[in-house]
């Protein structure tokens, strides 16, 4: 009997030794000031003298634009790498159930053969299209989301409620399991649009750009490190003074698109939110109107900030002395992190 107890007091010592080695490795980026990116190298920034000024994106304001589609992408580990983010005007990246977080994708595009993986639906994301006058492009969603989806007449394809019409705007490819397998193209989603009779000319409401010779204002920084509450969700940014981009990261290496090229942006804006649980499953409520914290970063800058957003008005970024904060040419990703959310820079 003394062996028996003896073996059953091992084996849980090993599982406690295991355990707690896992509860360190996830937890060891929220509770100590150890960055889970240390071991990337960052790109030499340094002054070598005068150089002309990099502008990434020179044709971004010239752009051809069309109504915009507001694509909902999963961004879990199974759903990497993604589709058509790289062709996106602009990206919102947002927390969901298990602390993953979840992307919508503002296109005027069209000219992308792929876009996805396609998922569902939250409250927030609807206002989100609806603010950048663009259709909503989902699979199926929260109660709250549909409901919300028909009281404000929003525009919209959903590939699990929307018919057949509308279902045939989007199609399952054969190498990876459901749900990451949904996908679209923009001119099978403008099609489909076409024939519903939506308005598909009406370009989506931009944010206030700067000109390519105009000074940028701001901090020096060129690391920037998102705790969203998932490991697999962590995000980091770091600024190539060369190219003029701020390169993504996740999952500790380079975020990279199905063609394998790394995701990158001019624009990164910080916005912190209000939030809560809405139920025992853990979805979430961010409270998208009022006005908050926000960080913008552009140029290897950061400006502090506040966010203001009224009803059916468009969000407003403006520094501590109330001036709007104009974005840098080229694309935007939008980070909402929910108040008190830990961003190192």
């Amino acid at each position: 009997m003394r062996g028996k107890y003896i073996k059953w007091a091992a084996v849980c010592l090993v599982l406690s030794i295991i355990t707690g080695a896992a509860a360190y490795y996830v937890l060891k980026p929220y509770f100590f000031k150890a960055n889970p990116f240390q071991h990337l190298s960052k790109p030499n920034n340094q002054e070598t003298g005068e150089s002309p000024k990099v502008v990434p994106f020179p044709d971004w304001k010239e752009r051809t634009r069309q109504r915009g589609v507001a694509v909902v992408i999963d961004n879990t580990v199974e759903a990497r790498p993604q589709s058509g983010l790289d062709q996106a005007e602009v990206v919102v990246e947002f927390p969901v159930e298990g602390g993953l977080t979840r992307l919508l994708a503002i296109m005027s595009d069209d000219n992308i053969e792929l876009v996805g993986p396609i998922r569902s639906a939250r409250p927030y994301i609807v206002y989100l299209a609806q603010e950048y006058n663009s259709i909503l492009v989902h699979a199926g969603g929260s109660d709250e989301a549909l409901e919300l989806i028909a009281k404000e007449k929003i525009d919209h394809l959903d590939e699990i409620l929307g018919g057949v019409q509308v279902g045939a705007a989007f199609w399952r490819v054969p190498d990876r399991p459901k749900p990451y397998n949904l996908y679209a193209s923009s001119d099978s989603l403008r099609r489909v649009g076409n024939n519903l009779k939506m308005n598909m000319t009406t370009p989506p409401t931009q944010h206030p750009v700067l000109e390519p010779d105009a000074e940028v204002e701001g901090e020096s920084t060129d690391d920037i490190t998102i705790y969203y509450p998932n490991r697999t969700s962590l995000v980091r940014y770091l600024f190539n003074k060369d190219a003029g981009i701020y390169e993504r990261y996740m999952e500790e290496k380079p975020h990279l698109t199905a063609k394998g090229e790394q995701i990158a942006t001019a624009n990164i804006i910080v916005r912190f939110v209000p939030f809560r649980c809405v139920d025992g499953d853990g979805h979430l409520q961010l409270i998208m109107h009022g006005e908050g914290k926000t960080l913008v970063f552009r140029d290897g800058k950061v400006v502090e900030g506040l966010w203001k957003k009224a009803p059916n008005q468009f969000t407003k970024y403006t520094d501590k002395n109330g001036k709007t904060i104009p974005l840098v040419q080229g694309p935007t990703w939008i980070e909402l992190v929910p108040n008190g959310t830990r961003i190192d820079y």
